[in-house]
């Protein structure tokens, strides 16, 4: 009776490489034995073609063979893209550290000496398929994470993108009562319509930052490098970032002299206000935030200093990344994308400049970054534009 059960997979296929007739016969009955699919070459150049026609899943390869040594049919295998991938294990007569050195450094991943115990090759074979596969099942699951990532920032830029207009309208509509009819309103009434207005602000901050952080990783966002002051700089971030309702203390420390930042004056000024937010959120009412501007080789160090709770070190680099927050306990940190640190430093680094922090747990942080300077004849820009 004819059986109707699947035939077991193949192990896999090997392109065996040696210009002994002996031993490619040993190592066809040993591999084939296993299960192994097995292909036999007395010449790596008719081994290299017949890969290139159907790539293998594993190479054994000899070192001192007539034509194309192993070294070099090696280096020839991982110059190919399709071939450079697979893994070659060295079989060979040599002993020599060098020898041995030599066949890791041109991409072997193992190297057996003749002559070699069969147990032991069959388990170096079996270790390394293995491996490969694993390699390709994470290569692939890496490949689908990419696509659903690019499908979320996609979906994420669709919506803030929309959500653009109607708040610029909701901004504009109050801004202008604000400038026409805001003297005659009741006190209480004023503060809330500054704490709206200042609100809205923030929120098409936010959609900008989006907006304009997909765009930084892209580079496709253009930056129109003018020289502008540092004062000027500090004074649109003010407006951006300060609620006018609920006034914080905030000190200014600017250099004199301080030299002119070449810079994209309203990217840079979006840079500090987002630093600014960013201590007004985790340092408690009523402790001090300072910042400022110090001459730098090369150019202009601005800082933000907070009296928040600090930063363990080994959350410095992690909070610039994208979505990147630091772990704390529930109700102990105000809600947080991670967007606008990840912003300031691609805005950062797209214009020339380094960003970093310096914090200890309880002693609060320094938020700074560095900007080129403009030519010392240079005169500053018009004023930065409303967000």
């Amino acid at each position: 009776m004819n059986s109707t059960a699947p035939k077991p997979a193949s192990p896999g296929s090997i392109l065996v490489i040696d210009d002994e007739p002996e031993n490619l016969n040993v190592l066809d009955a040993l591999l084939s034995q296993a299960g192994y699919r097995v292909a036999l070459f007395p010449r790596g150049e008719l081994a290299l073609a017949a890969a290139q026609e159907d790539p293998p899943d594993l190479v054994l390869l000899d070192i001192r063979m007539p034509g194309l040594d192993g070294y070099e049919l090696c280096r020839r295998f991982k110059a190919d893209e399709r071939l450079r991938l697979i893994p070659i294990l060295f079989i060979s007569a040599l002993t020599a550290a060098d020898d041995i050195a030599a066949g890791f450094a041109c991409g072997g991943v193992d190297y057996l000496t003749k002559p070699f115990r069969e147990p032991e090759l069959l388990a170096r074979v079996r270790t390394h398929l293995a491996l490969q596969r694993a390699y390709a099942k994470l290569a692939e699951k890496h490949a689908r994470l990419q696509l659903l990532e690019h499908h979320r920032d996609l979906l994420t830029h669709m919506l803030v993108h929309d959500m653009r207009s109607p708040l610029q309208v909701i901004q504009g509509h109050l801004e202008m009562i604000e400038d026409g009819g805001a003297a005659t309103l009741p006190a209480d009434d004023r503060d809330s319509l500054r704490a709206a207005i200042h609100g809205t602000r923030l929120l098409s901050g936010m959609v900008s930052t989006v907006i304009d952080l997909s765009r930084l990783e892209s580079d496709a966002i253009p930056l129109h490098h003018v020289a502008v002051s540092v004062d000027e700089i500090f004074r649109a971030a003010r407006t951006q970032a300060l609620n006018p309702a609920s006034p914080r203390p905030i000190t200014e420390h600017l250099a004199d002299p301080c030299p002119l930042l070449l810079c994209d004056a309203e990217v840079s000024a979006r840079i500090v206000a987002n630093l600014l937010a960013n201590a007004l959120k985790y340092s408690p009412h009523g402790r001090e935030i300072a910042f400022g501007a110090d001459p730098d080789p090369g150019g202009v160090r601005i800082w933000v200093r907070d009296r928040g709770p600090g930063i363990p070190a080994h959350y410095h680099r992690h909070i610039f990344e994208k979505f990147g927050v630091i772990d704390q306990p529930p109700g102990k940190r105000p809600p947080s994308t991670g967007l606008g640190l990840a912003f300031c430093k691609l805005a950062v680094e797209a214009q020339g400049g380094t960003i970093g922090v310096e914090s200890e747990p309880g002693q609060g942080s320094i938020f700074w970054f560095t900007l080129p300077a403009a030519p010392s004849a240079t005169e500053p820009t018009a004023p930065i534009t409303k967000p």
